[in-house]
């Protein structure tokens, strides 16, 4: 099982775009312009802009990008899932989403009139007025981006940069779900869900935000569990060992339309990656079930920044 997980990590497509992108964001660091109200940046699953240098109140920001693949497939689907992406990334980070933008590019009327109306499907089921952005209809091309605007506090804001040795890590994932129509190794969470039950499965982010029960929070993305863990250990500068036999005993009682294998790098449309002191994990747990959401815990934090498997037998190192 170790060797088919690290095979399969080290040819992920979704993995090898993101480490692409190491030398793009670290251009971006040295060299961008810098200022005294961003009070957290690339790293983060939400961008969070100080009102004033001095202010208290938060601007969070996220944008995603749709594959054009996935918009020409399912035009529908993509547009609707364009909304509530970015939604996670600002709800993870402890703000409240408010608004959106979006850029369309199209050329085929009947494909632009499906985008549109998965968006304001979405737009509607998620309370999120689509308020700006730019619209090209004549286009060769297609294209589909969208940026969630959302507000907190500097007291509610969990910076995903927090994780500390020894912390427990930590999965949250909704078990009622199907595979996605569009891609069966995306597990659909969200569409059969109405606006109170979408957001109530997130109460516990903002709950264990305001009772300093986690350290951090990430919005598990197209990377999958080991995708999205690797972009935050490298956010902390921190490595990991996960328990891939304490995971697979937690995942047996679930009895999911996939391996342990395909588990790890499935896309949880309601998923996250959670850190946080083991003395607290208990409560955790309670506010996460609370909500109604699924909590494994996969592993701990440690020093380094290299991430290990193990099992009964033996130990890898994955990265």
């Amino acid at each position: 099982m170790l060797d088919d997980i690290i095979e399969r990590f080290k040819n992920s497509r979704n993995i090898q775009e993101k480490e692409k992108l190491k030398p793009i964001l670290n251009r971006i660091r040295e060299q961008g312009y810098k200022s005294e109200q961003i009070y957290a940046s690339i790293g983060e699953d939400s961008a969070a802009i100080r009102l004033t240098p001095e202010s208290e109140d938060l601007i969070l920001i996220s944008t995603d990008a749709l594959l054009p693949q996935f918009v020409i497939k399912s035009p529908y689907g993509a547009g609707f899932s364009s909304i509530y992406v970015g939604i996670d990334d600002i709800m993870a980070a402890g703000g409240i989403p408010i608004a959106c933008t979006s850029t369309v590019e199209y050329g085929d009327p009947k494909l632009g009139e499906q985008i549109f109306k998965g968006m304001l499907e979405a737009t509607n089921r998620f309370h999120i007025p689509l308020i700006r952005g730019h619209t090209t209809t004549d286009s060769e091309d297609t294209h589909l981006t969208t940026t969630i605007i959302g507000t907190a506090k500097i007291s509610q804001f969990l910076s995903a940069k927090n994780a500390q040795i020894g912390n427990f890590i930590a999965i949250v994932w909704d078990r009622d779900g199907k595979p996605a129509a569009a891609n069966k190794y995306y597990w659909d969470t969200i569409t059969m869900k109405e606006t109170e039950e979408f957001y109530g499965k997130r109460d516990f982010i903002r709950n264990c935000i305001a009772r300093k029960l986690i350290t951090t929070c990430k919005d598990i993305s197209n990377g999958g569990i080991l995708g999205t863990l690797l972009q935050l250990l490298e956010y902390n500068k921190k490595g990991a060992i996960l328990d891939i036999e304490k995971i697979n005993q937690q995942y047996h009682s679930n009895r999911m339309p996939y391996s342990l294998l395909e588990f790890l790098f499935l896309f949880l449309t309601s998923g996250f990656i959670i850190t946080g002191s083991n003395l607290t994990k208990s409560h955790c747990q309670a506010e996460i079930e609370k909500s109604k959401m699924i909590f494994y815990e996969i592993g701990e934090i440690i020093e380094g920044n290299s991430i290990y498997l193990q099992d009964e037998q033996k130990k890898k190192k994955l990265i």
